[in-house]
């Protein structure tokens, strides 16, 4: 029996998988951002729920206005589960976490389920209410924000409860009326998880093509600050970011260093070796720059062979100490080219920003000039103010 069980689960779960879109990694993201959407839906729909209860009470006082103990005990029971439709209600607008919200959910569905269920024994044998029963089960399906499977065992053991209450516990029931019944049960399970199906895909299926199409526009805009040749950031982008910490120091007047740093002898390895070659350099000098610097430090091509490193919070020798990291280990790092090692070095200038600098521009230019008094020392080194 229970390896039956387990063959039937696992044809449903392939079944409902092929039909329901998995979002593997997004359930999270997908329940989070619809939270606030599921929240007012049921809200709506539970107070729904508690109306149509409540004018119940006028059926009430017809069916008992002979016996008012009855109808009193009726009030008192219809009374209790809108009182607690209400707790409930205030309590979903509260939350902002979406496991609450679940179990608040499938906490009412329960105690939905258990009061219907007994209220069929108060109706009269003869008196089988398919409708509303099959109203209750399409709406555990479709309307729940609950999980599909969740909501499968929720219905299913509403029309269990149901046929069991009915074939077993009221012996005057009509047999024609019960199967009309029981058949009846089979109908709305079968339309209500075609639909529930439906859709939470489309639902999924939305909100994938909206991961999808923002994921796009993320990478096309970050491929358009990164450089293709270097994978350093662009100049455009570099000079952004430089302003952003420029205008920060001059509010808060914490250091901020600028390194610029030029390949030495460029043009000699674009003649020895080729453009790919000298490509290929200034690739791999970039990588090593990456490698060497800070997390929050900015490296990008300010143009040619010449890159910049933007180090906030950061004084002069505390930069020069980075600089001299990248000009050593550069220095280390010869290039293989099909077998033939291309050796490189790197002129480093650094300069600090002060309270005379009115720009951006300003630190830049005198580190600029750091970088060429680098070159006029000789090469592979690093000068600074």
């Amino acid at each position: 029996m229970g390896y039956d069980l387990r063959i039937n689960m696992s044809i449903f779960n392939k079944i409902s998988s092929q039909i329901l879109l998995d979002l593997d990694d997004l359930e999270g993201d997908y329940r989070s951002s619809s939270l606030s959407v599921d929240k007012a839906q049921s809200i709506l729909f539970l107070l729904i729920a508690a109306i149509g209860i409540m004018g119940m009470f006028a059926v009430d006082h017809l069916m008992f206005a002979a016996r008012p103990d009855p109808f009193w005990r009726t009030v008192i029971y219809r009374g209790g589960f809108v009182l607690f439709t209400l707790v409930i209600i205030f309590a979903i607008h509260k939350t902002d976490l979406v496991r609450v919200f679940d179990r608040l959910i499938l906490g009412w569905l329960s105690v939905l389920i258990v009061f219907l269920l007994l209220f069929n024994f108060a109706r009269p044998a003869n008196y089988l209410a398919t409708v509303s029963d099959i109203i209750t089960v399409f709406a555990v399906y479709v309307l729940s924000p609950l999980r599909f499977r969740q909501n499968v065992v929720l219905a299913v053991c509403f029309s269990i409860g149901t046929v069991f209450i009915n074939y077993f516990m009221k012996t005057d029931v009509d047999p024609v009326s019960l199967r009309v019944a029981i058949m009846s049960q089979f109908v709305v399970h079968a339309l209500g998880a075609g639909a529930a199906l439906q859709l939470q895909s489309y639902r999924r299926s939305f909100y994938k093509a909206f991961v999808d199409e923002r994921d796009a526009k993320e990478m096309v805009a970050y491929l358009a600050n990164i450089d293709p040749l270097t994978k350093s950031l662009t100049r455009r982008q570099l000079f952004s970011i430089a302003e952003s910490e420029f205008l920060r120091y001059v509010r808060y007047h914490r250091s901020l260093s600028i390194l610029v740093i030029d390949a030495d002898r460029f043009k000699n390895i674009n003649d020895s070796y080729g453009h790919h070659a000298g490509d290929i350099v200034l690739r791999s000098l970039s990588l090593v720059a990456l490698e060497q610097k800070r997390a929050q430090d900015t490296f990008g091509r300010l143009g040619g062979e010449e890159f910049g490193l933007i180090l906030p919070e950061t004084a002069l020798e505390q930069a020069k100490i980075v600089a001299e990291r990248i000009q050593k280990t550069w220095e280390q790092s010869p290039v293989n080219l099909d077998g033939k090692l291309i050796h490189s070095t790197v002129s480093i200038g650094v300069a600090e920003a002060n309270p005379d600098d009115k720009s951006l521009e300003d630190i830049l230019r005198r580190a600029d000039r750091m970088m060429y008094k680098a070159k006029e020392a000789g090469r592979n080194c690093v000068v600074t103010e």
